[in-house]
This record gives structure tokens, sequence and C-alpha cells, in this order.
């Protein structure tokens, strides 16, 4: 079982923020307007939310989902870098499947088979909820796909960065 103790300060903050940064990252892989961008970031928390408590009895779900302090946040400009807008939304997207990347190999490192399991799902799970949350390419949020072929390719490079 793993609990909090388990993990550097700088890793327990990897793990918590990761989560939210995914729902970041599939807005990021087809920016849509202020509506959409809303629903997707509360679809992703919301996400993130249903699978801690599901994963309640899984002691590092529960160690995540018991944390109400702020984590800090990553320097914008590590995750946007420099260029324009398309560049940095390219960039941000790549700092985001990292720490991906970084976040499976650390539970998959340190916590238990499931509870690697579990976060993994988590993330997936945040994902996905996050894309389907709001149509793409519609007006006025009516019409349009649910889940966009730069949301899909998201998702298929963070199912990959999970290895799943």
């Amino acid at each position: 079982m793993t609990k909090q103790a388990g993990f550097t300060a700088e890793e327990w903050t990897l793990l918590r923020t990761t989560p939210p940064f995914v729902s970041g990252g599939v807005a990021a892989a087809d920016p849509g307007g202020i509506f959409g961008a809303v629903k997707e970031a509360t679809a992703g928390l919301r996400g993130m939310a249903e699978s801690l408590r599901q994963g309640s009895d899984i002691e590092l779900m529960a160690a995540l989902m018991e944390d109400r302090s702020v984590p800090g946040l990553p320097d914008q400009k590590t995750m946007l870098g420099e260029g324009s807008r398309e560049q940095q939304m390219a960039n941000f997207k790549a700092a985001i499947l990292g720490r991906i990347r970084e976040s499976a190999e650390l539970v998959g490192r340190k916590a238990t088979p499931q509870e690697a399991d579990a976060y993994k799902r988590m993330i997936m799970s945040v994902a996905e909820k996050t894309a389907n949350a709001a149509s793409e390419g519609g007006f006025l949020g009516f019409g349009g796909e649910r889940v966009s072929s730069e949301e899909q390719s998201f998702l298929n490079e963070v199912k990959a960065a999970l290895k799943i």
C-alpha cells in the first residue's frame, strides 16, 4: 500500500497535477470556444473526482483524494515554450505527454500494481471525459462532432504514454 509519505514532494506534486493537465491537453488538441473549454475543464475535473471516489478503497487513490493542499505548478514558459500560438500548443501537449509518462513510470515503480492501474485508469478517464464533454466544429454547442480527430489523436497518445 502506498501513501503520500512514499513519494518526494516533487513526485507527489507530479501525481496530483497530471490529471488536470491532461484535461488541458485534450482542450489544447482542438481548441474551441469558451463554452466548450468550460465544459471540457469541468468534465475533466469531474472525471478525476469520480475516479478518486471509485478508487477510495485503494490507498494511493484515497491519499490523493484526501490531500487538500494547493500543489505548486510548473512555470508557464516550461510548459509552453516559445513560438507561435500553434507551436506553444504543440509544446504544451508534448509537456503533458511527458508528465503522463513520468507519472505512469513513477506509480509503476513506487505503487502496488493495483494502485498503478487505478492511477492510469484515472488519467485515461479524465482524458476521455474531457474529449466527450463538448462538440467540436459546431455553432454555440450545436452540431459538430463529439470527439474531433485531433482530440482522438491526443487520446491515442495518452494511451501510448500510459502503456495501456
